[in-house]
């Protein structure tokens, strides 16, 4: 994993449950990429913590999610892939009270970057770029070139992330995304393990 900034502010912790939005990029709702994942993860922290998911295209439901448990005091973790990166900062943008965001292979929606929407939210404590490196090419890498070329590549606030982990695979492993470790050790999944306590601790 390779940090960027040295210091983000802390992350508060409130007494209520953490939450996770996961948000899915094009075509999840049948590739059910990021909605199994989502699905595996709420039966695993069931009790513990609230999990949600929303595909990309859900832009207001995602913001008013997002402001309804910041505003009842749920520390917020903003998960997406591919075009649902691209979501995440919208939807985090909606949100008063700092949140984790982490881009699976983001990559940016045209309206984002023709109206600068895609910089990094006021309330984004931590930003996680998982960069994914195919070893080769496959179908999902192209459909991710296209995205590439018709809505201006990786979204500005995970080009400027506080930290980047690389990811040997193609862009279609959202769920090995979230499992690959960065320098230190640490993949996405263990960081959202420990979301908010360690990251606020190791912060400031």
């Amino acid at each position: 994993m390779q940090s960027k900034r040295s210091t983000a502010s802390a992350i508060a912790i409130p007494s209520k449950h953490p939450a996770e939005i996961y948000i899915g990029g094009a075509g999840d709702e049948s590739s059910r990429l990021v909605l199994s994942y989502a699905e595996a993860r709420r039966d695993a922290v069931r009790g513990k913590r609230q999990v949600h998911y929303l595909p990309h295209w859900k832009i207001t439901a995602a913001r008013q999610l997002a402001a309804e448990l910041t505003g009842a005091g749920h520390p917020l973790a903003l998960i997406g892939h591919s075009w649902g990166a691209d979501t995440v900062l919208r939807a985090a943008g909606a949100s008063d009270a700092e949140v984790f965001i982490v881009g699976a292979d983001p990559v940016a929606k045209p309206v984002s970057r023709i109206t600068a929407r895609d910089g990094r939210p006021a309330s984004a404590a931590l930003v996680l770029h998982v960069d994914a490196e195919p070893p080769a090419y496959d179908r999902s890498d192209y459909v991710k070139a296209a995205g590439y070329l018709t809505g201006g590549g990786v979204p500005r606030a995970f080009r400027f992330a506080d930290t980047r982990i690389a990811a040997v695979l193609n862009h279609w492993n959202f769920r090995g995304m979230m499992q690959t470790k960065g320098s230190d050790g640490l993949s996405a999944e263990d960081l959202l393990a420990g979301f908010p306590d360690r990251l606020s601790r190791t912060a400031g």
